[in-house]
Order: C-alpha cells, then structure tokens, then sequence
C-alpha cells in the first residue's frame, strides 16, 4: 500500500484506472501468493488516498507534504469475502485460503438479513480486528405530493416545521463540545507532549465522537417518525455545503462552529430518511430566517430570537422562519405552491412538555 501511495505522489496520479495500469501487473507478479484482488483494491485506496490529500491539501487544511498510510485499514470488495448471516460468519479470502471467522450476533442484526452486501473492511484498534461491512436495501420511495417537512439544522437545536405545525428539539451539541474542547486544552496545558498526553487526548476526542454520532442518530430517527406520522413524502435540508468558508466572526465563534458538524448530521438524516421511502431535497439556504414564509418581505427583530414581517403582520421564532422558508423552497423546487392560506403552526410539546415556540 505504502508502495502503490508513494508511486501515486511521485506522479501525480489521482486516477484508479491509471494507477492500477502502472501497478497491477508490478505487484501482481511481486506477490504471486496474494489474492489478485487485494492489489486491485489496494489500488482504488491508494489513488482514493492522494485525490483527499490533494483537495484538502489546495484548501490550505494540511501542512505535510504528503499522506502517510497508517496501515490500519484493508479494504476488501466482494471477491475476497462472504458473508453467511445465517451461521454469522465471514470468509476472507487469504494466501492460504479462505479463512472462516465468526461474528458477533444480536438482535440488531437480524434487519440485515434481506440487504445486499457491497464492499468491506478491516480495521486494527489495537490488537482487535473489526469487519466493517456495506448492506445495500432496496427501497421505493414515496410518490412526490407536496407534503414535506421541512428541517433547519442550529449548532444547539433542529426544528422542524410542516403545514400544520412546528417543533424544536434542543440537542445540547455545543455545551458538549465545548466541555470536551476545554478538557483538552486542559490536558495539552499540563501535560508535555508525549505518549501520556496523546493516549488522553485520543481518549476524548473518541468520547466525543461517540456521543455525537449517539445524539445524530437518536434525532434523525426522531424526525423520520415525525415525517412519516405527518404522512411527509419529502425531508428538505438547508444545503450548508462551504458554509464554513464564508464564515468571519471573531475567533472564538469561528472556533465553535468549526466544531460544529451539521454535515454529519444532514447526512444521517439522510440516510435514515431515505431508508424509510422518503425523498430527500437540499434548498438554497440564503434568507431563510430572515424573510417572511407568507408574503416574502424582509423581517425585523421583535424580542429574543423572534421576527415580525412589518408587511403582512407574520411574527414568529427565527428558527421555525427557517424551517418554514426550507419547506416553501423545497415546494417551488417541485413546481408546487404554498397553500393560499399560507402556513399557520400551532404550539407543540417539546423539551420537556413545555411549548418549543408561538408563530400564530
């Protein structure tokens, strides 16, 4: 791998099917023992590697001059193993033969036994070895009607918003990235570098990667079963690509948001969505908390967190504005309109029993 990476560096290749014809048959007759496939996918991870490294490499996000493989990863596609969810087990193909290994088993895993598996891999966390695997469902997504739920992400709360009503969840995100950032400058302040200082600092930040990606999960699933309970056939998301690039607060905001992972979020959501039969919409998010969702006019500020439309009257949670605006996008993206009534929310239940906003 080291070997396929260094060529791709030396000569700038990005591309697998280049890479693969200068290498394959290099390696292929260096390592005769090895299973063919291994080389070809060791290719695609090579050339996959460089293309990353280059493109965040022009955004200025690395300062080495060139990627290192930790070799902590294989990637395997579907020649060189199986998958027996009736015996969970798997077969890996090696230059021994394939070797059987078995799997861990709960009920969670019985929803995987009508999926299609895709490609896999292995991944070393110390001495352990864990099979990371593809499952591919096939679902029908709903027919577009115009019922759509329309979904503003915050760096403290998600709300969601539809024809009828409105809802906010406080997610509690930056209080908990916050209290792991300042842990670890803690520790970075007392301790020396070193092999101490980084077996802390890992520790956490894996800490707060779990219960990030807990809390993503737990949401998105939430919102799913509003959007089916609402009979929605589409999600609709703000499109937050390079929103960080056009960022310019002071350094301590800046630093906040860039903590912030609203893609990651965006795309469980997506998935989770997708999984249920729902189409997925991305929209313009350019003015969406500050015009008016009835008439179109520019809002204005009328207490904490709340704006008033000075043409038609319209007041309501800059948030929920947001969630509105996203849903009447996503309608003229479809062709479709506003109903003429516009959209009134009622009051609902959220954190803890208490109302999440008053619009009407």
């Amino acid at each position: 791998m080291r070997e396929l990476l260094d060529h791709a560096v030396k000569r700038n290749v990005t591309s697998f099917k280049r890479l693969k014809s200068e290498k394959y048959r290099e390696l292929r007759a260096k390592y005769p023992d090895l299973p063919s496939h291994y080389v070809y996918t060791a290719c695609q991870m090579a050339a996959s590697i460089y293309r990353s490294f280059r493109k965040h490499k022009r955004r200025g996000k690395v300062r080495k001059e060139r990627p290192r493989f930790r070799g902590s990863v294989l990637m395997l596609d579907d020649h060189l193993f199986r998958l027996d969810l009736e015996r969970w087990e798997a077969r890996i193909s090696t230059p021994r033969g394939r070797l059987a290994f078995r799997l861990m088993h709960g009920d969670y895993h019985e929803r995987f036994k009508s999926a299609k598996v895709g490609q896999a891999w292995i991944v070393r966390r110390g001495d352990e070895y864990y099979l990371k695997a593809v499952f591919r469902f096939d679902v029908e997504l709903r027919e577009l009607d115009g019922c759509i739920l329309g979904v503003d992400v915050n760096e403290n709360n998600v709300t969601v918003a539809w024809d009828s009503g409105a809802e906010r969840v406080k997610t509690g995100e930056r209080s908990i990235r916050t209290a792991y950032f300042l842990k670890r400058r803690r520790i970075q302040s007392a301790l020396k570098a070193g092999e101490t200082r980084e077996r802390l600092l890992v520790k956490y930040r894996e800490r707060e990667r779990n219960r990030i990606a807990d809390l993503y999960h737990k949401l998105a699933l939430q919102i799913v079963e509003r959007a089916i309970e609402i009979g929605a056939s589409v999600v609709a998301m703000e499109d937050l690509k390079g929103i960080r690039r056009r960022i310019r607060y002071s350094r301590a905001m800046n630093g906040r948001l860039h903590r912030w992972s609203f893609r990651r979020f965006q795309q469980i959501l997506e998935y989770k969505a997708r999984l249920a039969g729902l189409n997925v919409i991305y929209v313009n998010p350019r003015g969406t908390s500050r015009r008016c969702p009835i008439c179109g006019g520019k809002l204005s500020p009328n207490g904490h967190r709340r704006l008033k439309c000075p043409r038609c009257g319209f007041e309501g949670d800059r948030d929920v504005v947001g969630a509105l605006n996203v849903m009447k996008r996503a309608r003229e993206m479809w062709g479709a309109s506003v109903p003429p009534e516009g959209p009134r929310v009622k009051p609902l239940a959220a954190d803890g029993g208490r109302p999440s906003h008053h619009l009407i």
